[in-house]
């Protein structure tokens, strides 16, 4: 069952490094290719030059983000704790039900972070003209860039 655990927990970190390069199809002549928003300087940016937002759009995305930002923070907290608590109950040791215990409340936490991220894509969603909708690759883009935003205490970072 240790075992089992811990291939599952390297293959959750795998895919946790893979997420830091977030490329994709998209504009050409951007400075990154086919990296549609590599000249991007923050998440923000990523998100409004994907999205083609108008002024009054940005506004109300950065609110949205900035709400959601700030609801994800105890999640946040209770996910780094979580993670410690399956570390340490690793390394002294305990059983493969205390292990599980951890991991399945680590889970549950993760999940509330994910409806989290995909509640607050909707709403972005939602506030777009019919244009922008129609702009699969930009949809696409943010989408993608939804995973983890609420990761770091400012989700704005690059």
């Amino acid at each position: 069952m240790l075992r089992k655990l811990l291939i599952v927990g390297f293959a959750l970190a795998s895919i946790g490094f893979a997420q830091r390069n977030r490329g994709g199809g998209g504009a050409s002549g951007d400075p990154g290719g086919d990296r549609p928003f590599a000249g991007a300087a923050n998440k923000f940016d990523t998100i409004s030059n994907a999205l083609s937002l108008n002024k009054d759009q940005k506004k109300a995305v950065k609110t949205m983000l900035d709400d959601a930002a700030k609801e994800a923070a105890p999640l946040r907290d209770q996910l780094s704790k979580t993670r410690t608590a399956i570390a340490d109950a690793i390394q002294a040791k305990k059983s493969d039900d205390e292990i599980a215990q951890a991991v399945n409340a680590y889970a549950a936490l993760a999940t509330q972070m994910s409806a989290l991220e995909i509640h607050t894509f909707a709403k972005i969603y939602a506030s777009l003209d019919d244009t922008q909708k129609a702009n699969k690759n930009g949809v696409n883009a943010v989408f993608s860039a939804m995973k983890n935003v609420f990761a770091t205490k400012n989700w704005n970072e690059s």
